[in-house]
């Protein structure tokens, strides 16, 4: 199945704060006492695989033909299924807290010009503004086909145009209790270009849509993401050869 896309055709982010924020969040979480505290914290970063693939946008147009597109997602929550042929990279493997969570940013282009569309303003109008995501934490249900996800918790949600064409990190002042198994996705209201495609068939991913409406841009504008805690949501859709580019900070004492 091709990926889900939302096609384009004819500020200033603070990185380096927001890492500072996350390593603070860190120190907080790790200074906390506990039965553990000379035990040493165990750090590990879902989504993180060794080469991460850019995200798509801004698109170019030459005589009137898309020769670079732009793609970006939208009205989902999704994860990844294998990312870069690493199984099922945003399960928690042990108990523990999301401190923080990244993502992986593309600039898409505000001009008309010989080479370029007003893809923001064309995602607004699409899909709604300001771009927008958040984390939320996924219990499996057991024994469903497709599967069945409920939402147990999730992240504020985060104004993502200031940071466009650049990799921001969010710390969380209330970190996120997460339990073995549970998956880490990432939900999108309106759009975010965080999108890769046309990458390996090693990436696929699922989305919260409704199966055998999985691709076409009427079922992208009409599709809900999950974040009504305590409710559950068919993931009827499978995706390859794309990604979502985000990461999550799991933290857990030993």
């Amino acid at each position: 199945m091709p990926p889900a896309e939302i096609n384009r055709r004819p500020g200033r982010a603070w990185p380096l704060l927001a890492l500072a924020v996350f390593l603070l969040a860190v120190a907080v979480y790790a200074a906390v006492p506990g039965e553990a505290d000379s035990a040493p914290l165990k750090v590990v970063t879902l989504g993180q695989t060794a080469e991460t693939p850019p995200a798509s946008c801004p698109g170019k147009i030459v005589n009137n033909i898309e020769i670079t597109p732009c793609r970006v997602e939208g009205h989902v929550t999704g994860f990844q299924a294998i990312a870069d042929g690493v199984a099922k990279p945003y399960e928690v493997p042990f108990d523990g807290k999301i401190v923080a969570w990244s993502i992986t940013l593309s600039k898409p282009s505000t001009k008309e010009t010989e080479t370029t569309t007003n893809e923001v303003g064309f995602f607004n109008e699409f899909l709604g503004t300001p771009s927008e995501a958040r984390i939320g934490i996924l219990k499996p249900v057991e024994g469903t086909s497709p599967p069945k996800y409920t939402l147990v918790r999730q992240s504020p949600l985060q104004v993502l145009n200031p940071y466009f064409g650049t990799k921001p990190i969010f710390a969380l002042e209330r970190p996120l209790n997460v339990l073995q198994g549970q998956i880490v996705a990432l939900t999108i209201p309106t759009w975010a270009p965080m999108f890769a495609f046309n990458v390996s068939a090693e990436n696929t991913w699922r989305g919260s849509r409704v199966a055998e409406h999985c691709s076409s841009k009427e079922d992208i504008q009409s599709g809900h993401p999950q974040q009504g805690v305590g409710k559950t949501k068919t993931y009827g859709c499978y995706y390859s050869n794309a990604r979502l580019l985000y990461t999550a900070t799991l933290v857990a004492k030993p």
